[in-house]
């Protein structure tokens, strides 16, 4: 019978073995699955042209890897979509979990039950990389993190980032969480054309809270003048990951580093790579070919930015302006679901989009939220018959111009006219003609107006952005257009508003003329009056 007995130390051995098995198994159902983790430090760089698209250097650009904390980039993204889509407010409070306060560091550390602002969140996730405050905002606007990071997925495919699946809101470790340097490009880019504003916040080099100050981890912040974000990432099986740009001379490129052993040979290479290509990147206005089209406000539109010559056209998909808890926000707006139009699998192989305009669909097969965001973008009142003279200017503008706008440089976006400005009155041609519509027409056109400088006006838009795009595309068809400055005029005709899209600086009308002749053979309206 002694023999049979155990010893004390067995016993000991025995339930703590068992105690650990318990808690790795409440732990695992807490959070979640998490896909197994394989090594993937490998090195992988990409180096693209944001103001034309092109890629000017790579090296295993699409070979999986873990992103690490710059998955918080597409977190940010998220979050600011809710607020310019007004759901949110940088002043809201937002309430920790407990999920979100068991995050592992780095953290900011609040205990669950506590708040915090919208712009306190942003800032911790920019500096301190905090992995708490990426579940806060999660949960805040999707409910759970499982949510989130699907919405993550969604908007990534929005975005044209075809080979990126995200699993959660921080980055930290699962092996389902994969990207590519090539999609993180796209993201980089993305993120400031259609967020410029807020895009500053990525050049925060310290955040106070409480009694801590925490420093930004990106050290290469304002190298050569240029470096101004935006975040770097790691975990053990990625390695050190950089996402950052650079912007001088007006020229702006993004530059994707991951898989290092340590940040200071990342940071190394980073330095090599902007000051070996900063001096290739074009000087000048945004391209279109540069162009990312906003998740919500275009269609099916093709995106080359960052793709490899050998790669298929990718094809964004029609998602409304994404929405926050949208069920209250709908019943408050008394909005009704709109019809159901052509399916987005036939929507794809369109070749000529109908002329017209028409409301998104309310049912894509895509997730409840982004359904809810489309109901709340349905007129609020039965649709009113549409006047044939406007219908024109509408389908030019959505057939023409239908992608995101190209952001003027931080603090250096070009004043808009004083509102109420009317735009001088066209007068007939010289063979006494009354003037073609601008909007429909390629033809020379001359205006009167009181002495000054000629200006070429290419279009109008219904956003700045709209015409900045145009300017953008008439520089890159008439290269001697980059020797004129561009500026948008905002005007009201009918109880709308548009905005001019200008060139100024020509010497006299001879000389606007001509290069309305230029653009009228590269198939653009122009319009050549004075100032």
């Amino acid at each position: 019978m002694a023999s049979q007995a155990k010893s004390p130390w067995r016993v000991v051995l025995t339930r703590a073995f068992a105690a650990i098995l318990i808690v790795l198994t409440v732990s695992a159902n807490a959070v979640g699955p998490a896909q197994a983790i394989e090594n993937l430090r490998k090195y992988a760089g990409i180096v693209v042209d944001a103001k034309t698209g092109h890629v000017l250097y790579e090296e295993q650009a699409d070979s999986r890897r873990y992103p690490a904390s710059v998955s918080k980039v597409m977190t940010l993204y998220i979050l600011f979509q809710e607020l310019s889509a007004g759901n949110l407010k940088l002043s809201s409070t937002m309430t920790v979990s407990k999920h979100a306060a068991a995050a592992v560091p780095t953290k900011l550390g609040l205990r669950a039950g506590a708040t915090i602002s919208v712009q306190d969140a942003i800032k911790s996730i920019v500096t301190l990389s905090a992995n708490d405050m990426a579940r806060v905002i999660a949960e805040h606007i999707s409910g759970s993190e499982e949510a989130f990071a699907k919405r993550m997925t969604d908007t990534a495919r929005a975005l044209g980032m075809r080979n990126t699946t995200y699993r959660n809101a921080s980055g930290l470790p699962d092996g389902g969480q994969l990207t590519t340097v090539r999609d993180q490009a796209i993201l980089a880019i993305a993120i400031y054309q259609h967020f410029p504003s807020y895009y500053e916040f990525f050049q925060t080099k310290s955040f106070s809270y409480g009694k801590s100050t925490y420093g930004n981890h990106n050290r290469l912040l304002g190298y050569m003048g240029a470096v101004d974000g935006i975040k770097t990432g790691y975990i053990n099986a990625a390695g050190s990951n950089l996402m950052t740009a650079a912007r001088k001379d007006n020229r702006h490129i993004v530059i994707i580093a991951f898989g290092f052993n340590s940040s200071s040979a990342r940071d190394q290479k980073v330095r090599q790579l902007v000051a070996t290509y900063l001096p290739k990147g074009r000087r000048g206005d945004y391209l279109r070919t540069a162009m990312i089209p906003q998740p919500g406000r275009q269609g099916n539109v093709q995106v080359a930015v960052a793709q490899s010559p050998a790669a298929a056209p990718v094809f964004v998909m029609p998602m409304p302006l994404p929405g926050f808890r949208l069920a209250q926000l709908v019943a408050a707006n008394g909005a009704q679901s709109q019809r159901q139009l052509t399916p987005v699998s036939q929507q794809v192989a369109l070749v000529n989009p109908a002329p017209v305009p028409v409301p998104m669909p309310a049912d894509l097969g895509q997730q409840a939220a982004v359904q809810a965001a489309n109901t709340l973008a349905a007129p609020s009142q039965s649709p009113q018959p549409q006047v044939p003279s406007q219908d024109v200017i509408g389908a030019w503008l959505s057939d023409t111009y239908n992608l995101g706008a190209p952001p003027a440089a931080l603090g250096q976006t070009a004043p808009s006219a004083p509102l109420g400005m009317k735009p001088p009155a066209p007068v007939p041609a010289a063979d006494g003609n009354q003037p073609i519509d601008l909007l429909t027409s390629g033809s020379v056109q001359s205006a009167d107006a009181a002495a000054g400088g000629w200006v070429v006006q290419i279009g109008a838009g219904p956003s700045e952005d709209s015409a900045r795009a145009m300017l953008a595309d008439a520089a890159g068809k008439a290269g001697h257009l980059n020797d004129f400055r561009s500026y948008v005029e905002r005007f009201e005709k009918n109880g709308s508003v548009f905005y001019r899209a200008r060139f100024i600086g020509f010497g006299d009308r001879d000389a606007a003329a001509a290069m309305c002749n230029q653009l009228k053979q590269q198939n653009l309206a122009c319009l050549a009056m004075q100032s």
